[in-house]
């Protein structure tokens, strides 16, 4: 008989086991226990019916600055029914109007006029206040953002992603309809892939600093004990195996981002 026998570490290592569920990330329907954020860049098509299906299911709501217009345009008539609970920024993407017009109907605006930290960033330092003002249980913060047409916005948002686990202690999932990226912390970490939720891609960036050592399972090129770093290597179109689960562990935090199929909500 063969037997497998465990390590303090292993068993330490399975102990401490981060599990990531793309399907609890953006439909949890039992418990209200999602942020949805709305940053102040335009959303695509893709995630109009997931923001109007999920909004109102969602523990918190905000609008960053110019995404408190963005709200009013896909919502039209029916914005009455989609308010946010916060808005904040340094409001130079949003009319004066707009802002009264929620405010009178119950929402809290936030000035954050601070220049030192992008929006996205001192948003999700109002919602930490929020959550522990109200002690809200919150599992994930999922940010409706575009496919970035714009490389610096874009790496504007995954400096967010590094700077807001200083002081944010929930996972920040950005979904742009047909892709959802968020950072993997130092340790292990297990994803499903469920094949009727995910797509065909997925990658592993070490965005922040290199990565000494990174091995996965469940992929069709996985790294086994591998160094990550810009200017070797990174894991970018890689694609999932038959298994229907991804294991990571990683020394450093590492960016993981995955297709999404089209939502069906």
């Amino acid at each position: 008989m063969h037997h497998t026998w465990l390590t303090p570490f292993s068993v330490l290592a399975m102990a401490l086991t981060k599990c990531w569920d793309p399907e609890v990330i953006l439909f949890r329907k039992n418990e209200p226990k999602n942020v949805i954020m709305i940053p102040n860049q335009p959303v695509t098509e893709d995630v109009v019916d997931f923001l109007k299906a999920t909004w109102n299911r969602a523990a918190l709501r905000m609008c960053v600055d110019g995404g408190a217009e963005t709200l009013v345009r896909i919502m039209g008539c029916q914005i009455d029914n989609f308010l946010p609970d916060y808005i904040t920024g340094d409001f130079d993407s949003v009319s004066k109007e707009t802002l009264k017009s929620f405010q009178a109907k119950g929402t809290t605006i936030v000035h954050t006029p601070d220049q030192d930290e992008t929006d996205f960033t001192k948003a999700l330092r109002v919602l930490k206040q929020a959550v522990e003002s109200k002690a809200l249980q919150i599992d994930h913060v999922v940010v409706l953002c575009s496919s970035f047409d714009r490389v610096d916005h874009m790496m504007a948002h995954f400096n967010t992603l590094f700077t807001s686990m200083a002081f944010l202690h929930v996972p920040v999932c950005l979904y742009s309809g047909s892709s959802l990226t968020w950072l993997l912390g130092e340790g292990r970490h297990q994803i499903a892939t469920p094949k009727h939720l995910v797509g065909e891609w997925c990658g592993l960036i070490p965005l922040g600093e290199p990565c000494r050592e990174v091995t996965t399972t469940g992929l069709k090129w996985n790294l086994n004990h591998s160094e990550m770093r810009f200017g070797g290597m990174v894991s970018t179109s890689n694609t999932f195996d038959a298994s229907g689960v991804v294991t990571v562990e990683t020394d450093k935090p590492l960016l993981w981002t995955m297709g999404i199929a089209p939502a069906k909500v």
